[in-house]
């Protein structure tokens, strides 16, 4: 049992240099909190009495570094209660709610207002509070933590509390960080100081309160941990609310139906090309297509072709309107000589910012991100190139062992593995945004670049040139620090310095083939560390969306991904490392790992089968890139009434492509591994 301690009203939690205090408060409005003096009732059993509010807070020891609690209460009026925990300290603090907050949310590094971040009150930027609270199901696991130079501290609560009262029968729970080193849980949430709704749009607080209601949670004490002690207690809380999602199709029907629905819905003679399309439900259901997928890695480009390649090997009688092979061909032709890069799209492209200037034209280089960042217009990027090269070199391996010729790939995207390490940094570093007119790298801070790392190991297993090697070796490094530091920013050109979940999906590929190619434990080592890392953003319970088409429909969001910090929705983009993760467990021998991939596939299974009767679009094999379990970027709405939806109404290429990508990897196929 923690050796938790009353004083004066507050427990303690004595540890080697200081001390974690817990208190108890209560709120009928947000401005005015009662603070809840605890009293001993026996051992382990906390009572409070004060102004109406009754209860008690019950512990049980589970172990060493764990105690379980109940806490519940009754009130004349409703109220909700906040659980917090504080550090008797305030340096060297970092404070973590996955998929949430990660530190104060790189504050010094993003534009004002634009999301959450956690900092002193500033009244020109909203978006900077010294306390932010969110709806527990708002976070991929409904704890707050906070790391500390004697160890780390997390605090846990059930999403959600039955209350009778309540509108649907039951109220959402909270958790928060607060400065100087603080957090905890509430029973009852509030999103504190704000809404969170989407990039530079925030609503006013929304909150549940009851007169009388009751939850569960954890607190846990890890000392002398480093901030790898998260991935304790994302683990630890994972095992207790895991709920994996019931799918009906197996992996194969539904990677078959993917590819049929490319075929038979995405492509667009108009266009001569895939599509990203859209519809208005419900008055106008049919898919239609808005803008061609040209750009050559991200959204789209080699995104596409590793899964086709795969499929055209399985079903041969698929037929393609653009095969894997012209989609690769269409990246080689638009290598710039002058830069050493390839151009960032290959044929017509929405050119700016979707629904806003964007216009389909001849972008060459620029593509629908061109204009978030004013930065990326007319530049290269890494995100896009490094995709190219490392999904050129995958396919081209996977050619060869089926006895084909893969020479033009290679050639060409070692030319571009030769550039960006001409240009790579002495700590390793390779770039964010590169010119287009000369070898020059424009823009250094992001970590989109660590895709070339992924590119490089396949590079040096085609070549035996230790050039390629050496120059992995470097970036894993480099990379490596901000994986450690959880604090991966700077991959997508859509947001600006964001944490996102992106970026570390190019570690976990260049850690996995690195150790597989080398055999050098260290790859594993940050294997483990990347995993680990993405795991932070895949939910580890089942939300219950608040608005439709999800709602109602047993929607299950355990083993979905979120994005960023920016934009808090679940994407299907983490289906791309399950292979990795399968890896990463044969190799140590641990079934956490094969766990978290296998709930990443039942979730698109699961997800694929919303299609047609719930989205109330498309056809089975059809997917969007926006799901939301909480209350983070509900901005699509009901045609006719207004109402907010749940899920885009789209079918997004790159999102189906890459549930294609993860179902194929977990089929018996010709080797595509070592």
């Amino acid at each position: 049992m923690l050796p938790l301690q009353l004083d004066h009203g507050r427990l303690s939690l004595p540890v080697e240099t200081g001390a974690i205090s817990l208190r108890l408060g209560a709120s009928a409005e947000e401005s005015e909190w009662l603070d809840l003096p605890l009293q001993a009732a026996g051992e382990n059993r906390f009572t409070f009495q004060r102004d109406g509010v009754q209860g008690s807070l019950d512990w049980r020891p589970v172990a060493a570094e764990r105690a379980d609690y109940e806490l519940a209460f009754q009130s004349a009026r409703p109220v909700r209660l906040r659980l917090e925990f504080a550090w008797k300290g305030a340096d060297g603090v970092f404070h973590l709610i996955p998929a949430c907050l990660f530190g104060d949310n790189n504050h010094a590094l993003v534009r004002p207002n634009e999301f959450p971040t956690l900092h002193k009150a500033d009244p020109a930027n909203p978006a900077a509070a010294p306390l932010w609270e969110f709806r527990a199901d708002r976070a991929a696991y409904p704890v707050s933590m906070l790391c500390t130079p004697a160890g780390v501290v997390g605090l846990s609560v059930a999403p959600y509390a039955d209350d009778p009262s309540a509108p649907e029968g039951f109220i959402r729970n909270g958790v928060f960080s607060l400065l100087p080193a603080g957090g905890g849980v509430s029973l009852g949430y509030a999103n504190v100081p704000l809404t969170y709704v989407n990039k530079k749009m925030f609503s006013p607080t929304t909150a549940h309160r009851s007169t009388a209601a009751r939850t569960t949670g954890s607190l846990y004490w890890l000392a002398g941990a480093d901030r790898r002690g998260v991935h304790r207690i994302v683990g630890d809380v994972y095992a207790q609310w895991r709920d994996r999602p019931a799918h009906q199709k197996s992996p194969a029907e539904a990677a078959r139906a993917i590819a049929e629905a490319f075929i038979g819905v995405n492509w667009d003679e108009g266009f001569g090309n895939y599509t990203n399309q859209h519809c208005r439900v419900p008055a106008d259901r049919t898919l239609k297509a808005w803008r061609p997928i040209s750009e050559i890695g991200w959204t789209g480009g080699g995104v596409l072709a590793w899964p086709f390649l795969q499929a055209q090997v399985r079903w041969p009688e698929l037929r393609f309107p653009k095969t894997a092979e012209q989609i690769l061909d269409g990246i080689t032709a638009v290598w710039n000589e002058r830069s050493g890069f390839f151009n960032d799209v290959a044929g017509a492209s929405l050119v700016g910012i979707p629904g806003l200037n964007g216009a389909i034209m001849s972008g060459q280089i620029n593509g629908w991100w061109s204009g978030f960042l004013p930065s990326t217009t007319d530049r290269h990027c890494a995100y896009t190139n490094g995709h190219a090269a490392y999904y050129l070199l995958k396919c081209a391996r996977f050619l060869r062992r089926q006895g084909g010729d893969a020479t033009r790939w290679e050639q060409a995207a070692l030319k571009v593995c030769d550039t960006v390490i001409e240009l790579q940094r002495g700590d390793g570093a390779f770039g964010y945004l590169f010119s287009p007119q000369t070898k020059k790298v424009v823009d250094w801070d992001g970590f989109a670049g660590c895709w070339f790392a992924a590119a490089l190991p396949f590079a040096y297993e085609l070549t035996q040139n230790e050039t390629y090697l050496k120059a992995a070796r470097r970036a894993l490094r480099y990379y490596g620090h901000a994986v450690a530091a959880l604090n991966c920013y700077g991959t997508p050109m859509d947001t600006y310095r964001s944490v996102d979940q992106e970026g570390v999906l190019a570690f976990v590929q260049a850690a996995r083939w690195m150790h597989a190619i080398t055999g050098e434990p260290e790859w594993l080592t940050h294997l483990q560390a990347g995993a680990d890392y993405e795991l932070l953003w895949r939910y580890g319970f089942r939300a219950r969306p608040e608005f439709e088409p999800l709602k109602s429909a047993g929607w299950n969001s355990c083993g979905g991904s979120v994005t960023s910090v920016s934009n808090p929705h679940i994407h299907p983009m983490g289906l791309v490392i399950t292979e990795p993760l399968r890896y990463l467990a044969a190799q140590l021998g641990d079934d956490y790992y094969r766990r978290r991939a296998d709930d990443g596939v039942a979730w698109a299974l699961h997800t694929l089968e919303l299609y047609p009767e719930v989205s109330g679009y498309g056809r089975y094999g059809v997917m969007t890139e926006r799901y939301c379990p909480s209350d983070g970027l509900v901005i699509e709405t009901y045609e006719g009434t207004g109402a907010p939806a749940s899920m885009w109404w789209s079918y997004n290429a790159w999102a189906a492509a890459n549930v294609m990508e993860g179902l194929l990897d977990t089929l018996p196929a010709e080797p595509i591994g070592v």
